[in-house]
């Protein structure tokens, strides 16, 4: 079951390392991207995630690990909704940027530990480092930005994160293709 989770996870981990190197060069470049589409971004983000949950989902709901299918539907549903609600609120997550991404890393992040921990590679403790790190950075990004640098500071933190979610990313990908080969 552990594999599975860890191949079920590592299955668009190129796709999303893309998207996510892409974003955090935007956001560290731009600050003012933060305030323009960035809620749009993640929230597009949610769902195609979600939407590649639901596509997994039936490809595999006639499988030996049920229950692992089934969360896995819950969870994606949950993203869908998600970014649902963030297009429709979206006036309202501006004012309150830094805690919306702060939270959306720092929520990414646990996914992240919780896919180190069901890896069963050698670099476990990089990958936990790497999903501690995100988290605290998710927490500084909703801590250090109200009033310590402002939109500038807040475009720094959460574009570096993204870059650090595109290393893990990455590593899952070449960490999955070794194991594949």
């Amino acid at each position: 079951m552990k594999s599975l989770l860890f191949n079920k996870f590592a299955k668009f981990a190129m796709l999303r390392a893309v998207l996510l190197a892409i974003l955090g060069i935007v956001t560290f470049l731009f600050p003012e991207f933060l305030l323009g589409g960035m809620v749009y971004v993640v929230a597009g983000y949610a769902i195609v995630n979600g939407a590649f949950g639901v596509t997994d989902f039936f490809q595999h709901k006639n499988k030996i690990l049920k229950t692992a299918n089934y969360v896995n539907i819950v969870i994606t549903c949950l993203l869908i909704i998600l970014g649902i609600i963030s297009v429709i609120y979206y006036r309202h997550l501006v004012s309150i940027l830094p805690v919306f991404l702060g939270g959306f890393m720092m929520v990414e992040s646990i996914v992240y530990f919780a896919n180190a921990l069901f890896s069963d590679t050698k670099a476990k403790p990089f990958l936990i480092f790497l999903a501690v790190f995100i988290m605290i950075g998710g927490i500084a990004s909703n801590i250090f930005t109200f009033g310590f640098g402002g939109i500038r500071t807040l475009s720094q933190i959460f574009g570096t994160l993204l870059l650090l979610s595109c290393v893990y990313e990455l590593f899952i990908y070449i960490v999955q293709r070794r194991t594949v080969q």
